[in-house]
């Protein structure tokens, strides 16, 4: 079954007027939107009970975008809707027709080929009738275009992106050396041309509705007496009667909602008399109703297939045909047969179900692959039109690009002579600057001249002057060394009986610190170690320190007192080698004495360290007494808590063996419960796997007509 209605944005730019030459692009295209409906889809392909057209109707199939989505101006579903809502179905149907798979040319009508071909009965397109006037995609440039329109562009050989405005900038993109007075007069020949096909295809869509509205109003009259025939005498006047778009469409859509039988039912059994269906159908309207009806005189296969939809309730949906008397029939005699062949007592009703869709989903196979045949042809001249026309536009773009390189290359001529005169000037200009620079670099070097002999003259003076100044610099620098130095030998006196005293001072506080460390060594052995080893490492840094800075002190000084006198610094530099030797002596001597000491504080650590390691024996041999103590006390706890365990584990084990023989009595008795489950169903499957391979071979016929079929297809694509 197919949708309702299908947005109509397409249609409204074919009826609404041409809007005024703004030089600007249509706004308010919207956006594709998907409703997909899958769970109604599988009710339906499954076999639902409910076959009349009203069921039928409330089920839509699932959603499917073309791929080939074409952009258009969005709006309002334009007149004629209204009248024609039954036969929306198979508008979507006949909005695509086939594409070849060899395609020359990408084009978006073989693309929604490709996709409603492969995709086979189980594919519908739907969309909502108001996905055209939703907030959600305005600003978006693609929508799903209405069947009406796309089937006035086919007819007319249009292309639905040729509709489209253009601006001016894409032009100037496709075609960077063409001027602009050049660009605007293709862009106002690209919009004539736009303007008049769009005309074109507006009027061949109002011609569209009207053989629409004659196809769903002729055959009222000749309808059997049925609820659909007291029904159309009704719908037939609310149909022909001329309203306004805004009043037809609301009308059509209230009469299909409430009426099962109204011009919904009619035309799904005018399209099933003519061999269309609304869902797979890929062709357009123009090709499909009286296009297959004259075919079929001239070929007795295609009278046949007629003959046997028209039996079938002139309905091609998969509803209809599965419920049809004729394939009932033909599922009950096989069913017949293979209960007679094969000895089976039962066939499901699920199993019956699915032969008959498979029977009817084979019928819509072959009526659908002659309606693909016939529109491959069609849609291969309009191919060639297009290609025609494209190529014409191409030359005439080329004509365009060549008129405007010519223009390009005299304003480049132009643009050059005026360059070159303007380059002589500036060399004349540059020639007369050289001849007055040079006059000024001459007069410059002779100024340069006499300057440097004046400097000359200034400098052998200021060198006489500078020579008397230095020699009297010399005397007064001579003397002032002299007492520099004096005062550096009372400085150096003074440092070194100071250095002498602060040594005194220091070995008279060093042997206070000594007293203090005998008194408290008696009290506290191991804090003094610490204490005395820290002093030590001070006493050594503080020694180190004094020396070094001595030494450094007085080289300093022999140096600067050699480049000054070398004979006073080697008086100097005698003296404190003594003074440093006596230094080494005290360190010396110093250094013994703490040696001795230290070794007297080892021999007391390690007398005391052996009293602590034969305490500590006598504590160890202690706890381990009381740990075998305690280790056979837990042997004897643990051997009652064995014991213990060991008699549970007993009883546990008889209790797990009464259970296993429980539990193997009741899978034993499961197990023939299941063996005859299983026959059961064994049987039920044989029964309805027989049946789906007589429908399979009774549908899996090739037969004559189907190669002479095959074998022109595949000539005609050879051609091509």
């Amino acid at each position: 079954m197919a949708p309702k209605g299908i947005s109509s944005c397409f249609e409204k730019l074919l009826l609404n007027p041409l809007p005024a030459a703004t030089g600007r692009p249509l706004t308010g295209v919207l956006k594709l939107r998907e409703e997909t409906c899958s769970s109604r889809c599988t009710e339906q392909c499954a076999g639902s009970n409910s076959s009349s057209p009203q069921a039928a109707a409330s089920h839509p199939p699932p959603a499917r975008h073309l791929p080939g989505a074409l952009p258009f101006p969005a709006g309002r579903e334009a007149a004629g809707n209204a009248a024609a809502s039954g036969a929306g179905g198979s508008e979507a149907a006949r909005s695509c027709p086939p594409g070849r798979a060899a395609s020359t040319r990408p084009s978006p009508f073989r693309d929604a080929l490709r996709e409603t071909a492969a995709g086979g009965t189980a594919r519908r397109v739907c969309a909502a009738q108001r996905n055209g006037a939703r907030g959600a995609a305005e600003g978006s440039r693609y929508v799903l275009t209405s069947p009406r329109s796309l089937e006035a562009c086919a007819r007319c050989a249009v292309r639905p992106v040729e509709l489209l405005p253009r601006a001016l900038g894409e032009l100037l993109r496709e075609a960077p050396g063409r001027s602009m007075r050049v660009a605007a007069g293709l862009y106002e020949a690209y919009e004539r041309e736009r303007r008049r096909k769009l005309q074109q295809c507006r009027d061949e869509r109002d011609r569209i509705i009207r053989e629409e509205k004659r196809r769903i109003l002729a055959p009222l009259g000749s309808l059997p007496p049925s609820p659909a025939a007291r029904l159309a005498p009704r719908a037939a006047p609310a149909a022909a009667a001329p309203r306004p778009p805004g009043e037809a469409r609301p009308a059509a859509g209230a009469r299909a909602k409430t009426k099962s039988h109204s011009l919904d039912s009619l035309q799904k059994r005018r399209d099933g008399a003519w061999g269309k269906t609304s869902s797979e159908s890929g062709a357009s309207s123009s090709y499909s109703g009286e296009s297959l009806r004259e075919r079929g005189k001239g070929r007795p296969r295609e009278r046949a297939a007629a003959a046997a939809t028209s039996l079938l309730g002139r309905s091609f949906s998969l509803g209809d045909l599965s419920h049809s008397p004729q394939t009932a029939q033909r599922v009950e005699r096989i069913v017949r047969e293979v209960k007679r062949k094969k000895g089976l007592k039962e066939v499901p009703e699920r199993d019956k179900k699915i032969a008959a869709l498979m029977l009817a989903k084979h019928q819509e196979a072959s009526i659908l692959r002659e309606q693909r045949q016939a529109a491959h042809l069609q849609w291969d001249s309009q191919r060639r039109l297009a290609e025609q026309r494209k190529e014409q536009e191409e030359k005439e773009k080329q004509r365009a690009l060549a008129q405007g390189q010519r223009l390009w290359e005299c304003q480049v001529e132009k643009r050059r002579g005026r360059l070159s005169q303007e380059q002589h000037e500036a060399a004349l200009l540059k020639q007369k600057q050289r001849l007055v620079c040079e006059e000024r670099w001459r007069e410059q070097a002779e100024k340069q001249e006499r300057l440097r002999r004046e400097k000359l003259e200034r400098a052998i003076q200021e060198d006489k002057q500078k020579k008397l100044h230095q020699e009297h610099n010399l005397k007064a620098k001579e003397d002032i060394k002299k007492e520099h130095r004096e005062r550096e030998e009372q400085l150096l006196q003074e440092k070194l009986s100071t250095a002498a005293q602060k040594r005194l001072r220091k070995e008279v506080q060093l042997q206070k610190e000594k007293k203090l460390l005998n008194q408290t060594e008696k009290l506290k052995h191991e804090a003094l170690l610490k204490e005395l080893a820290k002093q030590e490492a001070e006493e050594k840094e503080m020694l180190k320190a004094s020396l070094e800075m001595s030494l450094t002190k007085a080289q300093e000084n022999y140096e600067q007192l050699m480049e000054r006198r070398n004979q006073e610094l080697r008086e100097k530099a005698r003296r404190e080698e003594m003074q440093i030797q006596r230094a080494k002596l005290a360190a010396e001597r110093k250094e013994r004495e703490q040696k001795e000491h230290l070794a007297a504080l080892a021999k007391e650590t390690e007398r005391k360290l052996q009293h602590a390691a034969q305490v500590a024996e006598e504590v160890v041999q202690e706890k381990a007494r009381k740990v075998v103590m305690s280790r056979l006390e837990k042997e004897k706890v643990q051997k009652m808590n064995k014991q213990k365990v060991e008699q549970y584990e007993d009883l546990r084990r008889r209790e797990i063996l009464l259970s296993i023989e429980r539990k193997l009595e009741r899978s034993e008795q499961i197990f023939k419960e299941k063996k005859t489950v299983l026959e059961n169903a064994r049987s039920v499957a044989r029964a309805s796997f027989h049946v789906r391979e007589k429908v399979r071979e009774e549908t899996n016929t090739r037969t004559f007509d189907k190669m002479a079929l095959e074998a022109e297809l595949h000539a005609n694509l050879d051609k091509k």
